[in-house]
């Protein structure tokens, strides 16, 4: 944890739950003194294993004070735009960790704050820890079914913006491991298809810069078929693949650029829908 801060008081916190699998007009009580802190900085608070209407739930917290509260009531909330990305990605069957709910308000000692639930994936590692401590996984993964839900997220217009081995967890290894994307507080949801856009290259490049050590670049060629990248692109995509550096500047101008290419497509779409139905 960072930033040295003092835990948070256990509590007991009633939210009311929305746009999720729970009843909205029935409050629910988070225990979070049962749970595990695992993330505790100025703004962020995560827990995990806390119990929510009988199911392991982690539970992320975005303390952002009355100012930003009336301001995401306008636009729209982070956390409530992180539950429709899942929730976009659990429609086209890309496994994700799946959303229970999300909610804002005034939660006692944390003051204003907005809240995403998500359901714990069991039986699960995250897939950097995986390749560090255990270099035969490096050897056993096949990581193309990954590079195929990939393809899925960006073609339903999902882009992850964080694509990073941490936010992969491994479930079920080694019987029969699968790939579940977590964490897309920086993701965008866009009108469309992404593949071929800069936006699907920056996932790609993102998520390769943390597996190219550990394999080599045939491997990288098979990841590449399976994400659907055509024979005669690979070569140059595999330079650019090594060649790629990951820096907070760049991070952040990025985030810049995909949130502004985010706002104008979407009124795009919206501007273009009445010339659609008139065609149609």
């Amino acid at each position: 944890m960072k930033h040295n801060l003092p835990p948070p008081p256990p509590c007991s916190l009633q939210v009311y739950p929305l746009g999720g699998r729970l009843p909205a007009k029935a409050p629910i009580e988070l225990d979070l003194a049962k749970g595990e802190l695992i993330k505790h900085e100025p703004v962020t608070i995560i827990w995990r294993n806390i119990c929510v209407e009988g199911r392991q739930a982690v539970v992320k917290m975005y303390r952002r004070g009355l100012f930003l509260q009336y301001y995401g009531a306008i636009t729209s909330f982070r956390t409530r735009r992180e539950f429709e990305r899942l929730r976009a990605l659990e429609n086209v069957d890309v496994p994700c960790s799946i959303p229970l709910f999300w909610a804002r308000g005034c939660f006692g000692s944390f003051g204003w704050a907005e809240m995403l639930v998500t359901e714990s994936v069991g039986r699960s590692q995250v897939l950097r820890d995986l390749l560090n401590s255990s270099p035969e996984a490096a050897r056993s993964l096949d990581l193309s079914p990954l590079f195929s839900n990939l393809a899925r997220m960006h073609a339903a217009g999902v882009h992850h913006g964080m694509l990073r081995t941490r936010n992969i967890l491994v479930k079920d290894y080694p019987d029969a491991p699968s790939f579940v994307v977590i964490d897309l507080a920086r993701s965008h949801l866009f009108p469309g298809d992404i593949r071929r856009k800069r936006m699907a290259l920056y996932d790609l490049l993102a998520l390769c810069e943390g597996l190219l050590p550990f394999y080599s670049e045939e491997e990288v060629r098979a990841w590449l078929s399976a994400y659907g990248v055509p024979e005669s692109q690979k070569s140059a995509l595999c330079v650019r693949l090594k060649g790629f550096r990951s820096t907070p500047f760049l991070r952040k101008a990025l985030a810049w650029e995909f949130d502004v290419r985010n706002v104008l497509s979407g009124a795009l779409s919206r501007a273009l829908q009445p010339v659609l139905k008139t065609v149609k």
